[in-house]
């Protein structure tokens, strides 16, 4: 028995067939539309044998669910946390007992940094985060732009747009380094990971197309990279990454870079463009903003590099 004659909490691994029952605690602190969507992500539609738990820990009392914690892993070794959840009087070291095992779980299966992006951060949820390690990264504006702000013809700027493909990859590669250079959006993520790494996290969000990755160039030289996303189900195009080398920038060309994605996404027949952006990215929102673009969310991001050594 624990102090005070109470039973002690276990911590450990979901069994698929508690899996919708630990879902829904780990997945409490969300609006009941956000906590559905998430619930169908990690179950998806086949029996409850089939369905993967690994990613899911628990904490028991007695046999009684008391705590659970969820978190998805990502390609380019990302995984998105969210912060414990537990039943009413559950003690606060449960919650901080339930993140040191997913933590110590994602770094088992590779995963080098473990991030949480939250609409709000209740002072219990902050604390738990920072107690474990994560600390504040940036505040994420969510930009949307309509289609009315889309140019009618396509920009007759000096810049030329190159379409990606697999043979060009290392090229790419270094170019997206070299665009990392004295950024200002999301700056202490330089050297945290690989750019291949990176490189798969970009591929890997909504539906992926070599000509929607293009190289961004001027007098025959690459001097940026434009990589934009489908996501057929929501009826957006996706601006995933947009950087510029250093010697280009303060041209004006970064606004001329954006119109061609509003262009290429009228072509699609999409009637909106989506990004994120770093709200202490001062320059950028302005450009954005100028562009058409408004903002519809933030978030929070909280950061856990979980793999020694990852910042080169």
């Amino acid at each position: 028995m624990a102090a005070g004659g109470e039973d002690p909490v276990s911590i450990g691994p979901v069994s698929p067939e508690a899996a919708d029952e630990v879902l829904r605690l780990a997945f409490s602190g969300l609006s009941a539309r956000s906590a559905e969507e998430q619930m169908r992500l990690f179950l998806g539609d086949g029996p409850s044998e089939t369905r993967s738990t690994a990613r899911l820990w628990e904490a028991r009392r007695a046999g009684a669910l008391v705590g659970a914690v969820a978190a998805q892993v990502q390609p380019g070794r990302t995984a998105t946390v969210w912060p414990p959840q537990a039943v009413p009087q559950e003690s606060p070291a449960t919650a901080r007992q339930l993140l040191a095992a997913a933590c110590e779980g994602l770094a088992l299966q590779g995963v080098c940094l473990a991030h949480a992006i939250l609409e709000k951060v209740p002072r219990a949820d902050n604390a738990i985060l920072r107690d474990a390690g994560f600390q504040p990264l940036a505040t994420l504006l969510y930009l949307v732009c309509p289609e009315s702000e889309f140019p009618s013809d396509p920009p007759s700027g000096p810049l030329e747009l190159e379409p990606f493909a697999a043979a060009k990859w290392d090229r790419l590669a270094r170019l997206v380094e070299a665009t990392y250079e004295e950024t200002l959006d999301c700056p202490f993520l330089n050297g945290l990971r690989s750019i291949e790494d990176i490189l798969a996290g970009y591929r890997a969000t909504g539906e992926f197309a070599p000509e929607r990755w293009l190289f961004v160039r001027h007098q025959e030289r690459d001097i940026g990279c434009l990589l934009l996303a489908d996501h057929p189900q929501e009826e957006n195009f996706e601006l995933v990454y947009m950087g510029l080398v250093p010697s280009a920038r303060g041209n004006g060309w970064g606004r001329e870079v954006i119109r061609h994605a509003q262009w290429l996404t009228r072509q699609a027949g999409r009637p909106r463009l989506v990004l994120a952006v770093d709200a202490a990215n001062h320059p950028a929102v302005a450009m954005y903003t100028c562009a058409g673009f408004r903002a519809w969310g933030r978030r929070r991001v909280y950061l856990k590099v979980l793999a020694e050594g990852s910042r080169q």
